[in-house]
């Protein structure tokens, strides 16, 4: 029995190719140079002349390379595919469209044909594989189709095979098949809203915002879908509140900005990492403030100083509530910088180094607390500088400046700000105060025995003896001419030319 680890491939291949950042043009070149090269090895080519299809015979399929070949060639149908969805997004076309189901059908062909061979030469792992694969490919076509019940019907099937491999493999593979039943839930979600159950904005926000290479085919149908429940809210309310206060916006496009920042902040609070989130919204808030200030202007154009005056206080209102989320953004820049920090005060003591910058969590409540001037919560306020009076206190510790940093923590109670590691950072800096206070007994007997003589006693240094070598002098060579032969006339003249 072949066995092929079709779901870890998978996953590996997407990953390091492209399809972490939805790149599905790199991940198609991927899998055709990944073809070239299973051919080559394989030697399977099909010829430069007239063309012959190769079948891939279960016979073959006993090197698990043919049945790459299989899966690579519905993996870079499906990537074609994806790639074509991206564009039609940007810029629909009939054209466009009639090629991404084109390649959607080429997948579901691959996929069929992985599964018969896998089938008929694979293990039970390998085949129930094989099977979940090709029904998610059939859902992806049924779904681009709006065939709505026959998508949800194999997405089931897709899920139900998942759930059965999950309760057989290990700890490590299960966190992969995992990963492939929380990214078909959503499809599933959907079919089923299409079909005619309910369901509410937050979770089609919710299908919005998933990033998995699956819910690509999801996005457009999303959107469509969430703008018409904005138009019915724009036509039902024209109206915003603001700390008690309402205002009027008959702007449509700036509503429908107001609207999709709110949209935003809902799937945030239910998100892990929020900061991508508060850049988005933020992005809506100065759309909104364009297209307000736009009417303001026109209206001060036209001499109509009254309604001018009531789009600036709209204006106004918009910076105020972008200014309150902004400060929940530094909040949450704060906290991250906390969780990222480890308080590493006892390693200070004994001479080692925090691993944290406390002066980075200071800046970050330095900004927090600037933003917050205007602001008339002021037990808030004293909460905020009892935090940022805590991290400064660590700064000094860290630098074994021990006074300013026990100030700083009385601060810390000053300010009703609470923390477990007050009570025991205040207690070592006294001793470590204490110590540093101590003054030596220089009249010790213990001390004066270490103590060196200064300035130290001179002493003779030997010196380093001279040789001469006088032997030379007295030595008689051998007389050595009578071993020498003697020119003749014919060498001397070779020596001329300079060959002697």
């Amino acid at each position: 029995m072949v066995k092929v680890e079709i779901i870890a491939t998978i996953k590996s291949s997407q990953l390091l190719n492209g399809l972490k950042h939805s790149d599905y043009q790199r991940y198609r070149r991927y899998c055709a140079k990944k073809l070239r090269k299973l051919r080559k090895s394989l030697k399977f080519f099909y010829g430069h002349g007239k063309f012959e299809k190769k079948a891939i015979s279960p016979e073959l399929c006993q090197d698990s390379r043919y049945i790459l070949l299989l899966l690579f060639n519905a993996e870079r149908s499906w990537s074609y595919a994806m790639q074509l969805r991206q564009h039609i997004s940007s810029h629909p076309s009939a054209v466009g469209k009639r090629h991404l189901l084109t390649r959607l059908r080429k997948a579901v062909k691959w996929s069929e044909a992985l599964e018969s061979i896998v089938n008929a030469v694979g293990d039970v792992k390998s085949t129930l594989e094989a099977q979940a694969y090709k029904s998610v490919m059939q859902g992806n076509l049924e779904l681009e189709c709006q065939h709505w019940e026959q998508a949800r019907d194999s997405f089931l099937n897709a899920q139900a095979v998942y759930l059965k491999l999950n309760d057989v493999v290990d700890s490590i593979e299960s966190v992969a098949i995992q990963q492939k039943i929380s990214s078909i839930q959503p499809m599933i979600k959907y079919c089923l809203h299409q079909i005619g159950h309910e369901i509410s904005t937050e979770e089609l926000l919710e299908l919005k915002f998933l990033n998995t290479p699956e819910s690509q085919l999801l996005n457009s149908q999303i959107e469509s879908l969430l703008a018409e429940a904005r138009q019915q809210r724009l036509q039902s309310a024209g109206s915003i509140t603001i700390k008690g206060k309402t205002y009027t916006i008959k702007n449509e496009k700036a509503r429908l900005a107001l609207q999709k920042a709110e949209e935003v902040f809902m799937v945030m609070e239910k998100a892990q990492e929020k900061l991508e989130y508060f850049t988005e919204a933020f992005g809506y808030y100065d759309e909104a403030c364009r297209y307000i200030k736009k009417e303001k202007d026109d209206r001060n154009a036209a001499g109509d100083i009254g309604e001018a005056t009531v789009w600036g206080n709209l204006l106004d209102a918009i910076a105020e509530l972008k200014s309150a989320r902004i400060i929940e953004r530094n909040l949450e820049l704060a906290r991250l910088a906390e969780v990222k920090f480890e308080d590493e005060s006892d390693l200070v003591f004994k001479g080692g180094k925090a691993k944290g910058k406390p002066a980075e969590i200071v800046k970050v409540y330095d900004v927090v607390l600037n933003s917050m001037k205007g602001d008339q919560d002021t037990q808030k306020q004293a909460f905020l500088r009892g935090k940022r009076a805590f991290y400064m206190s660590l700064v000094y510790l860290y630098s074994e400046k021990w006074l300013e940093s026990y100030a700083l923590l009385q601060r810390c109670l000053e300010l009703n700000y609470e923390d477990g590691k007050i009570n025991g950072l205040m207690l070592k800096l006294q001793a470590m105060l204490a110590i540093s206070e101590q003054v030596p007994d220089i009249g010790s007997m213990k001390l004066f025995e270490k103590q060196a003589d200064f300035p130290p006693e001179l002493e003779a240094i030997p010196c380093k003896p001279v040789f001469y070598d006088l032997a030379l002098d007295h030595i008689e060579y051998p007389d050595l001419t009578s071993k020498i032969r003697a020119k003749g006339m014919f060498q001397s003249i070779k020596g001329w030319f300079g060959r002697g």
